[in-house]
């Protein structure tokens, strides 16, 4: 029996699936597992988070695969690149998942590409399934080794006869033509192994389950090495099985997931246009709904009708610049927050992770001492906020290793740096004047957004946003690790300084206008990822648009509350605070339950 899972959106559902058929009640084995999917659709990637999921301990992992040494075809998510030698048997050390086995994996590689030393090879194997343990793993079965008799008949008794689950990978049939037509061999052994992989599938102790890749087309992978266009294939994605139904049963298909998400958006789009009408409307200055229509019609079509000044002067120089620029700095705030959270794997990443803000904030401080007007202070806090990014960077160019960490604590440390820059401005401010006004700036506003800041603003938020939601597929890869993307064919490096580069030039312009503002980019993208998924082809734009709702829905409540208006950063702590704590609860409720 075989199950379609859309991954890896669809990975919690796909591992309560395999848990619930792979094990009885007393974590006894009930079945075997077959893990397909085209290449670099996740299948390892998932077979190893199974591992964890599952707290097992395998007797080995191990990894069949024949490497041609002219073409070079070597290496992939399980064998680090300063690993990879070209013969012998390799052990592969993952220094990610701790309860994934060190010792006992291996890799077979051979020179002459299936002109290998087949008694040694069957000694390996025969030492690796005689070991120990509560699972057996055959990743990157299914190629040229199934022509071996001796080898076929030790795998179909295995599945027979083993005390644990064994957990067979391979390609789908689609991607093994293609790896077989590359590989040489005659019609006969191409039809032998055919009929035996059907012999393997077919086995009646398993089940089957295809992976369909979500975050990027499945061919592409494909079409770079082959050359040719793969054939689509649509999959469905499965819900997991309820917990009181029993392990045989399949999962039913969810329908209309499109038509849901497509809702979803439609009711983002229509209520983030309702806010920005009441925002128009709503003030001191109070403005019917139907004259801000008439005003804004007799504008874009110069119907020539006379309105008063005070609704030119309200409309057109103090709420529309304060919309647009709270759209701008919610919508971008978010999205930055939501690719540092994609780009790190740490849920509680947020856009001031690497010290834009703080040094936007320095920068800010020091325009205030120094008596700039507000263009200045906007100009000297995206410098400052720029150059935190770029001292982060040059630091981190120094570190060979755990790149991703280096970043973050370099990050932690220009930080600091900067605050205790900032508690140096304040102590010399003048506590009358200076002193206010900068802690007023810190806590971030809307209040002083003219048309120029949009002109310095807009091109930057609006640039970084596009170029996130461009790479929006290679993050999707990117969450599931550096060398799983780096099978894929997606250039890690490139793409992470990148992102990493768009999203905290966005947080730095964002500062520099606005003033910190917390809370947006920490918990809007967890809002939006529970609405429509995790699939960031959907949450980044989802981000974008949650956040530019929020801010300018909080912005109304901050000018309405009080003559001078209420910090934006007081509210949004007031609303961010206790979700966040709501989402803590939240998830931990889960893992208890799980």
């Amino acid at each position: 029996m075989k199950a379609n899972f859309s991954y890896p959106a669809r990975e919690r559902d796909l591992l309560a699936y395999v848990r619930a058929r792979l094990t009885d009640d007393k974590g006894r084995k009930a079945a075997n597992l077959l893990v397909t999917g085209a290449i670099g659709s996740g299948k390892s990637t998932f077979v190893q988070h199974l591992i964890d999921d599952l707290g097992a301990d395998p007797s080995g992992y191990m990894t069949i695969r024949h490497v041609d040494a002219d073409e070079k075809r070597i290496g992939f998510v399980h064998v680090p690149a300063a690993s990879q030698r070209k013969t012998g048997f390799l052990t592969v050390r993952h220094d990610e998942l701790t309860s994934f086995p060190t010792d006992d994996c291996f890799l077979y590689v051979d020179d002459q590409g299936r002109h290998f030393d087949l008694d040694l090879f069957h000694q390996k194997v025969e030492d690796f399934l005689s070991k120990p343990g509560s699972l057996t793993i055959l990743d990157e079965l299914g190629g040229d080794e199934l022509l071996s008799d001796a080898f076929f008949q030790r795998v179909m008794d295995t599945l027979e006869k083993s005390p644990v689950p064994v957990i067979l990978v391979w390609k789908q049939d689609q991607s093994f033509e293609r790896s077989v037509a590359r590989a040489g061999l005659t019609r006969e052994e191409v039809g032998l192994l055919r009929s035996r992989r059907q012999a393997i599938a077919s086995h009646p102790s398993l089940f089957q389950v295809e992976l369909s890749n979500d975050g990027r087309p499945a061919d592409h992978w494909q079409r770079a090495v082959w050359g040719e266009r793969a054939e689509k294939k649509e999959v469905e994605p499965l819900e997991a099985p309820a917990e009181d139904e029993a392990p045989a049963r399949a999962p039913a298909a969810v329908s209309g997931k499109g038509k849901k998400q497509l809702l979803s958006f439609l009711i983002m789009g229509g209520a983030l246009l309702l806010v920005v009408l009441v925002s128009l409307a709503v003030g001191w200055y109070g403005i019917s709904p139907g004259t801000i229509f008439s005003y804004f019609w007799s504008r874009l079509f110069q119907t020539g009708t006379v309105f008063p000044d005070e609704i030119h002067t309200v409309l057109m120089h103090v709420r529309l610049p304060r919309i647009l620029m709270g759209l701008l700095v919610g919508g971008g705030l978010s999205v930055a927050g939501h690719t540092f959270q994609g780009i790190f794997r740490n849920p509680m990443a947020s856009p001031d992770v690497l010290g834009a803000s703080s040094g936007a904030g320095f920068g800010a401080a020091l325009a205030i001492l120094w008596g700039f007007n507000s263009a200045g202070i906007t100009g000297l806090s995206f410098l400052f906020g720029l150059l935190s990014i770029l001292l982060v960077l040059f630091l981190t160019s120094f570190v060979r290793s755990q790149k991703i960490l280096a970043l973050i604590l370099t990050g932690m440390v220009v930080s600091s740096l900067v605050s205790a820059g900032l508690s140096l401005v304040k102590l010399v401010a003048d506590p009358t004047n200076e002193l206010p006004q900068i802690t007023y700036w810190l806590m971030g506003s809307l209040n002083s957004s003219k048309m120029r800041d949009l002109t310095f603003a807009a091109p930057v938020i609006l640039g970084g946003i596009l170029v996130v939601l461009l790479l929006r597929w290679q993050l999707n890869v990117l969450t599931m690790g550096e060398e799983a993307a780096a099978t894929m064919g997606v250039r890690t490096r490139l793409v992470r300084v990148v992102l990493i580069l768009a999203a905290t030039l966005v947080t730095a312009t964002a500062v520099s206008v606005s003033g910190v503002i917390g809370w947006i980019g920490l918990v809007i993208p967890h809002i939006a990822r529970m609405t429509v998924g995790s699939d960031n082809r959907f949450s980044l734009p989802a981000s974008a648009l949650m956040g530019a709702g929020f801010l300018v829905l909080v912005d109304d409540i901050a000018r309405r509350a009080t003559t001078s208006g209420i910090p934006l950063g007081i509210l949004t702590a007031f609303v961010g605070a206790p979700f966040f704590v709501y989402l803590i609860l939240r998830q931990g409720k889960k893992d208890v339950t799980a």
